[in-house]
């Protein structure tokens, strides 16, 4: 198979991921564990024998969730609360919410009420990862999140199976991770939209299922020969708590630009690390966690996010940096001021763009893509 073969699969999960969620719960007897944002532990989920299912995208009448949430939360929040409302969610048997910001603090208890389903939990994550107490709090909580898990599931998380889920996530995270280095080095190779694809039609996807396209994918692109070209595409950094919508990669490979590297939920954040194989899994699991890049939610003392930021954009030789703010996000509306800054000090020209799930207006934003692409040295292909 080559390459746009093996990546369709991504891309009819993202298109229609009910239908192939049904599908494995056919064929497999099972359940669905949906989760939120990305520092749920999915291992733990996999382990007790569950599908675990991102609700990173999905096209959402928002109005469905107003009778709910006020106007002004974050859109993320009511847009998967509105897939639910409309039935787009109907194959899960359970969710899970990690408590990243005040609005997921709520959520939880307001869809049980209008959604209410088999198992639902909250994933309360430390506020505060740079005290000694932190990893000790983690661990406990983690604990009780697979002990949720086995009464749901109605057997006992061993350590051998929760070992084989590990390994699988980690091969999983290892070949994306080579698959961003192999466009790193000649982005001709494949396109930064077709990099997105993958990493969010993974989190829908059966994870077996993901790495055995992951290996072929990895496989048909060292087979390609390197790419000659007249210019160098102009490296752009993107940051922001979700990549959303996809298309905004297009605009910027429309017009000269690379994506050269991110922190986003559903992107480089959310496949950096892996879970560091020892005895204690549950403690190798709380590593992860408390160790992942800094966040809009989880910024660490000494490691600033916005110093992370503007160095890895330094270090990855970024022309140009865009920060992604979804609208109503309000840990990131605190951090955007500061990010733009440190870009800035650090000679990185950077812009600041708001988008909004289920409503964001392309046009407005192509153009402004456009214009920025223009100023850093890029131009329409």
């Amino acid at each position: 198979m080559n390459k746009p073969e093996l990546i369709e699969p991504f891309e009819n999960a993202l298109i229609n991921p009910a239908e192939q969620v049904r599908q494995w719960k056919k064929e497999n007897g099972s359940k669905v564990v949906g989760f939120l944002m990305t520092d749920v532990p999915e291992e733990l989920a996999h382990a007790a024998g569950f599908f675990p299912y991102g609700i990173i995208n999905g096209k959402a009448d928002l109005e469905k969730a107003d009778t709910h949430l006020q106007t002004w939360v974050c859109s993320h929040a009511r847009s998967s609360l509105a897939l639910a409302l409309g039935n787009k969610l109907d194959f899960l048997d359970g969710l899970i919410i990690p408590q990243t910001c005040d609005t997921t603090r709520m959520l939880l208890d307001l869809w049980k009420q209008v959604q209410p389903l088999p198992y639902m939990d909250d994933f309360r994550l430390p506020r505060q990862v740079d005290r000694p107490s932190a990893k000790n709090y983690l661990v406990s909580e983690l604990k009780r999140l697979r002990h949720g898990l086995e009464q749901f599931s109605g057997c006992t998380i061993d350590p051998e199976s929760l070992k084989q889920s590990v390994n699988l996530y980690n091969q999983n995270r290892k070949l994306m991770r080579k698959i961003v280095d192999l466009h790193a080095q000649d982005p001709a190779l494949i396109s930064s939209r077709e990099i997105y694809t993958i990493i969010n039609g993974a989190m829908v996807m059966p994870r077996e299922k993901v790495s055995e396209l992951l290996d072929g994918i990895v496989k048909a692109l060292e087979e390609q020969p390197y790419t000659e070209k007249d210019r160098e595409p102009v490296r752009i950094f993107l940051s922001g708590t979700l990549l959303e919508p996809l298309e905004i990669l297009d605009y910027i490979e429309e017009f000269g630009g690379t994506v050269i590297g991110d922190d986003f939920q559903n992107g480089y954040r959310y496949i950096e690390s892996d879970v560091v194989l020892k005895d204690n899994l549950i403690e190798a699991l709380a590593e992860r966690q408390l160790n992942r890049i800094p966040s809009a939610a989880f910024d660490i003392e000494h490691k600033p996010r916005r110093i992370f930021l503007s160095n890895l954009a330094k270090e990855k030789k970024a022309r140009g940096a865009i920060l992604f703010h979804i609208k109503f996000c309000e840990p990131e509306n605190f951090d955007s001021y500061d990010n733009l800054q440190a870009m800035q000090k650090n000679g990185i020209p950077a812009m600041r763009i708001e988008t909004q799930f289920g409503r964001t207006g392309l046009g407005q934003l192509r153009t402004r893509i456009h214009a920025f692409m223009e100023m850093v040295g890029g131009g329409s292909k």
